[in-house]
């Protein structure tokens, strides 16, 4: 799950300094968010769309996954008014934002 804050407890100034990039790196890490984040850069789906074109997770991981990314603000979780009530996922306008910056940082560290 995601944490809210980290704690360094009395460090320096250079750690200091650091600790939003750090945040930042351990809020987008894991294994699933980048491939969540990048499949739903073109387009909306629907949860077991999306649980099956993320081929690989457990559906108790993307819904951890989806509930970190929502909380920060990088996807948009809508539900439908049918019968059953179905849920709808895509990128907000951070989330969007956010994709070529983290699309470029991946290019940068490429390892050839």
């Amino acid at each position: 799950m995601l944490k809210n804050s980290m704690d360094y407890g009395s460090c320096n100034l250079v750690i200091q300094r650091g600790c939003p990039i750090e945040e930042t790196l351990m809020s987008l890490g894991g294994k699933w968010k980048g491939i969540i984040i990048n499949t739903l850069y073109d387009e909306a789906y629907f949860y077991n769309a999306l649980h099956r074109e993320v081929s690989g997770i457990s559906r108790k991981i993307l819904t951890e996954q989806l509930n970190d990314l929502i909380a920060l603000q990088i996807v948009k979780r809508e539900e439908t008014n049918d019968y059953p009530k179905k849920v709808r996922y895509s990128l907000t306008q951070r989330g969007k934002s956010v994709y070529p910056l983290i699309n470029e940082l991946a290019q940068v560290l490429k390892m050839n």
